[in-house]
């Protein structure tokens, strides 16, 4: 957290192996924190530094998701790098609503989202043409997923990760009956949503 309480948190979550290896990146995930931190005074800006800088000098890191937030607004960004010979990251970032909460852990969370939406969702402008270039996706833009392009649904994931994700949802909003189907890898399960609303504060 900095002096304007903008504030920063991160999991991990690897992504297409592919992805990982730009060796001639300067700018991994925790720098990218910190200079965040340096220089922005809200959560909005802190997501425009990051992405501003992985675009001028590359990503190397794998797979992240950050917490971004200040006062007024909270917000979850997926970021992936692009490989060798591919400079910068592909990246999407959604406000979460006043009064739910959200979590990620080591797993991408944004699924589908508004592609016309910029007051709530921000994204890289080659997100889906990128996907589609590396044949990770083939279908009309409003049908792209974030996570099954970039880190197609993994069983350990759902377990490990995922799971985590849904038992702090249940503990906060039991009232949700939230279905374990998902983390349990059953087929045709739908996602967890990516925010919830508590139960009470």
């Amino acid at each position: 957290m900095n002096e304007h309480q903008v504030s920063i948190g991160e999991t991990t979550w690897g992504g297409r192996e592919e992805l990982r290896d730009d060796s001639t990146a300067v700018v991994d995930y925790g720098s990218l924190m910190f200079l965040g931190l340096q220089r922005a005074k809200t959560a909005r800006e802190a997501i425009a530094v990051m992405t501003d800088l992985v675009t001028k000098y590359g990503y190397y890191s794998e797979g992240e998701s950050f917490s971004i937030a200040d006062p007024n607004e909270a917000w979850i960004m997926d970021m992936v790098g692009k490989g060798k010979g591919n400079k910068g990251a592909v990246w999407v970032a959604r406000r979460i609503p006043d009064g739910y909460i959200a979590g990620h852990a080591n797993y991408p969370r944004i699924h589908r989202f508004p592609l016309n939406d910029k007051t709530n969702t921000l994204y890289a402008s080659d997100l889906i043409s990128f996907a589609r270039s590396k044949g990770y996706f083939k279908g009309s833009d409003e049908e792209f997923d974030f996570a099954e392009a970039y880190y197609p649904i993994e069983y350990g994931a759902l377990r490990a990760c995922e799971a985590r994700v849904y038992a702090m949802f249940n503990r906060a909003a039991p009232s949700l009956k939230l279905s374990m189907d998902y983390v349990k890898g059953v087929p045709g399960a739908e996602v967890l949503p990516i925010w919830i609303k508590p139960d009470k504060k």
